[in-house]
């Protein structure tokens, strides 16, 4: 199993007002459909029917929840619609005015099982001092303040 890259954040406990610090991944790239393509060594379909399949992959997602359906992908997880609007308190006052959706998705049990055992290592380079380099909080007015 590969290393999960983790770096130093310092974050600021939103009750007490003091400074933590707490271990976050930091992400070095996003691979695109056609770097996931080439990564599928010995598949029977090439790297542009790969990567064609992922990019149209959303699309069908949405055709799927559109039509009131979720999206189960085995060994990756399901897709889900989660629609939201205004409470009534009779029946005949529920309308679709204010309605919001967005997609859930809800990780597979056996992908979620192998993130469990993965290993850790932190990645950010030493200070001049010799310390070791703390990522400083970036403004978030609706953020926790750490462990993320």
């Amino acid at each position: 199993m590969s290393v999960i890259n983790l770096i130093k954040k310092k974050g600021i406990n939103p009750q007490t007002k003091q400074v933590i610090y707490f271990p976050q991944w930091t992400r070095r790239s996003t691979d695109t459909a056609m770097e996931i393509a080439e990564q599928m060594d010995g598949s029977t379909f090439s790297q542009g029917e790969i990567a064609g399949v992922l990019m149209d992959f959303p699309k069908r997602i949405l055709r799927s929840l559109m039509n009131g359906n979720a999206a189960k992908i085995p060994g990756l997880g399901t897709f889900k619609l989660k629609v939201t609007g205004k409470t009534r308190t009779a029946i005949e006052d529920v309308t679709t005015a204010g309605c919001s959706a967005q997609v859930v998705f809800e990780v597979d049990p056996n992908l979620a099982a192998q993130l469990a055992d993965a290993k850790f290592a932190f990645v950010a380079k030493p200070t001049p001092d010799g310390e070791q380099d703390v990522e400083e909080p970036t403004p978030n007015p609706g953020g926790n303040g750490g462990g993320g």
